[in-house]
């Protein structure tokens, strides 16, 4: 069995999408939890309604605590499946996301199938694709292996390493997978899209509250310090592996640049980042070409 657990927060206009596609799922021994947390409009009426029309496959449960993480935790303590199904609300699984990422893992013995997305943003009207890379420590390191809804999870490997982080405000899903490699987890590639993400103006990423921001900030740079810590103790630290670390929190930290100028700088100054000559001249020349303006 596979126990698809979804968090839900004022998603009454859109969790029947994310509900039906894994009905339409072609792997059908499946259970459908549905957890309300804490919304402020018709949601719990809405999945009271989802699960009045399928008994046989929905629970409906409460979890006051705020936030996806306490969410999905509380769900999978009232799991039965051997895999978990994350599912945010507003997003939709393909047919046979769930039934490719079964074999993947049988082949492989896999605790977590990472798969590739479309990312739909509603406020520009743009699509991206998220790939995942074939190096499963870069793709941690890059934010390139899979996200929530894209992968597939194996039960105990989560318990083993107690589920999400409910104390983080960000990077939640890498910060899962960082725990569960570090605690010899296999993680295994699908290169098959599988998963729609949708996205509008207020997902938390990019929000314009200035400490926000850099709270968001602070969480993507201090997992990948973890990271280097970790490879480092492993002696898996490769000249590459260093590079994309450096390279990744310089970028993060230079994109933020403008929000908050000296705050960024002295992080640049904490870190003593290891990047081409190359990469620092561009972001000076386009710091320049903004003052000239």
């Amino acid at each position: 069995m596979v126990s698809v657990i979804i968090p839900c927060h004022n998603c009454e206009s859109f969790i029947e999408r994310a509900i039906s596609s894994v009905i339409a799922q072609s792997f059908k021994d499946v259970e459908i939890i549905l957890v309300e947390n804490n919304s402020t409009d018709n949601t719990f009426d809405a999945l009271i309604d989802q699960q009045c029309k399928y008994p046989e496959l929905i629970q409906v449960f409460k979890e006051a605590k705020k936030g996806a993480p306490a969410a999905r935790n509380y769900g999978l303590k009232h799991a039965k499946g051997e895999w978990i199904q994350f599912l945010d609300a507003d997003d939709e699984l393909l047919p046979d996301k769930i039934s490719k990422q079964l074999r993947i893992a049988a082949d492989t013995n896999a605790d977590v199938v990472a798969g590739e997305c479309l990312l739909k943003y509603h406020n520009n009207n743009t699509e991206v694709t998220r790939r995942t890379d074939s190096n499963i420590w870069k793709g941690l390191i890059t934010s390139n292996l899979g996200i929530t809804s894209s992968n597939l999870w194996r039960t105990t490997a989560l318990l083993q390493v107690k589920g999400w982080d409910e104390h983080l405000t960000s990077s939640q899903e890498y910060d899962l997978l960082f725990r569960l490699l570090k605690n010899r987890a296999n993680i295994s590639i699908d290169r098959s899209l599988n998963t729609i993400i949708h996205f509008s103006a207020n997902s938390v990423s990019k929000t314009t509250d200035k400490e926000k921001l850099k709270q968001i900030l602070n969480n993507r740079i201090q997992l990948r310090m973890r990271i280097k810590n970790e490879l480092r103790y492993r002696s898996l630290l490769t000249p590459q592996l260093h590079s994309a670390i450096d390279n990744y929190v310089y970028t993060e930290i230079t994109n933020n640049y403008a929000s908050f100028p000296a705050y960024a700088n002295s992080l640049l100054q904490q870190y003593n980042l290891r990047v081409s000559l190359l990469k620092q001249m561009k972001f000076k020349t386009k710091l320049y070409l903004k003052q000239l303006k």
